[in-house]
This record gives structure tokens, C-alpha cells and sequence, in this order.
């Protein structure tokens, strides 16, 4: 009886470990989804040097805005492979199915905490960017509108940045779960992505539909 007081006793232990480990990986990823926006900012002014047409404007704002809601992802794809490693440690005594819907949910949250955080600090900066010198017209007017969903770019940014989460999450699962031999392989994979999906951000300002051509 004792022993399985014991064991009882040290899985509620373990399964606290996890949620303190989960939740300060969420905290890194918010904090450094905020703490980048301003820096994000900055680097997506300076693709667009000297913006004068109006479209090129729009494009200077959106390039900075893309960037800015999804800044700090980079943190965030780094917490989501040892978040889906810990999904996996959690539901070790459950069927591989529900371990992966464990991963995709921490992954999930990852992203959710990170947008929402990075969303939060750039919108009004992005406000006042849209109102600064050099973006507005000869009346003062502001030629870019800075309401975030007339601008296809920017959520279709953060759908790539909360896909990439959720799927590096899920490939953390499958390190806890593969054999040896393809540990490597899904740890490369995860890493691979983080690069891929930073290309893709700034791109999708450029795609038509969702960019300012």
C-alpha cells in the first residue's frame, strides 16, 4: 500500500514538473515575442530605405508589421521541440494518438502565447509608425491604414509562424517516440524549418492578394 502511495505521490510530482516547465516556456516565448517587437520594427523599416511611391510605402508598413506581430517566433520555434518532448513525457502511458494531440496542443499554446504577446506590443507602434513623417501624403494624411486585418500579409505571417509551432512541436513528440536512429532526423527536420519560415514571413508581403500590389 505504501509503495503505491509512493508512486501515486511521485507521478503528481512529475506531471507538476511539467506543467512548471511548460508554463516557463511559455513565459520565455511571450517575453521574447515582446521584447523583439521594437527591434523587428526597425529591421523591417530598413528594407524599405527609401520608400516614395505609395505602394512602396504600404509595403515598408506591411513589411514592418509582418515582422513586428510575429516577432520573437524564432524563440517560441526553439521552446516548441522541447515543449512536444514534454507532451510526450506527460502522456507516455497514453496511445501514441493522444500523445500527439498533447504535442500539437503545447505547440498550440506556444503560438497563441507568442502572437498574442508580440500582437499586443506592435499594434501601437505600428499605429503611430503609420502616422510618422515620410507615411503619410502632402496633406498629412496616412496612406497606409493601420487596422490589422486590411492587410492579408500579416495574418497569413502568423498562420506560417503558428503551423511552424505547432508542427515542430509535433516532431518533439516524435523524438521522444522514435528510435534512435531517427532522433537525429526529426531534430534536423524541426531545425530546418525555423529558417524556411523565416524566409516565407517577410516573402508573403510580396505575394499577390495578400501584399500591397
Amino acid at each position: 500500500m505504501g509503495g503505491v502511495t509512493q508512486t501515486s505521490s511521485a507521478s503528481r510530482w512529475g506531471k507538476a514538473w511539467y506543467v512548471a516547465a511548460y508554463v516557463a516556456l511559455i513565459a520565455v516565448t511571450g517575453n521574447a515575442a515582446v521584447l523583439l517587437v521594437a527591434l523587428n520594427l526597425d529591421v523591417g523599416q530598413s528594407m524599405w530605405p527609401d520608400a516614395q511611391p505609395d505602394d512602396q510605402v504600404v509595403a515598408k508598413w506591411r513589411t514592418a508589421a509582418v515582422l513586428a506581430y510575429t516577432s520573437g517566433s524564432a524563440v517560441g520555434h526553439m521552446c516548441a521541440l522541447p515543449a512536444g518532448l514534454l507532451a510526450a513525457r506527460w502522456a507516455r502511458d497514453k496511445t501514441w494518438r493522444t500523445g500527439l494531440a498533447t504535442a500539437v496542443l503545447a505547440g498550440a499554446g506556444l503560438g497563441l502565447a507568442g502572437l498574442a504577446a508580440a500582437s499586443w506590443r506592435a499594434a501601437p507602434l505600428l499605429r503611430e509608425f503609420a502616422a510618422s513623417p515620410g507615411m503619410t501624403d502632402n496633406g498629412g494624411r496616412l496612406i497606409v491604414d493601420p487596422v490589422l486585418w486590411h492587410h492579408g500579409c500579416i495574418p497569413a505571417a502568423m498562420v506560417v509562424v503558428f503551423a511552424t509551432l505547432v508542427t515542430v512541436a509535433g516532431l518533439g513528440f516524435g523524438v521522444a517516440r522514435a528510435r534512435p536512429v531517427n532522433k537525429t532526423l526529426l531534430i534536423v527536420a524541426s531545425l530546418v524549418l525555423v529558417p524556411i519560415a523565416h524566409f516565407l514571413v517577410p516573402a508573403v508581403v510580396l505575394i499577390p492578394g495578400v501584399g500591397p500590389y
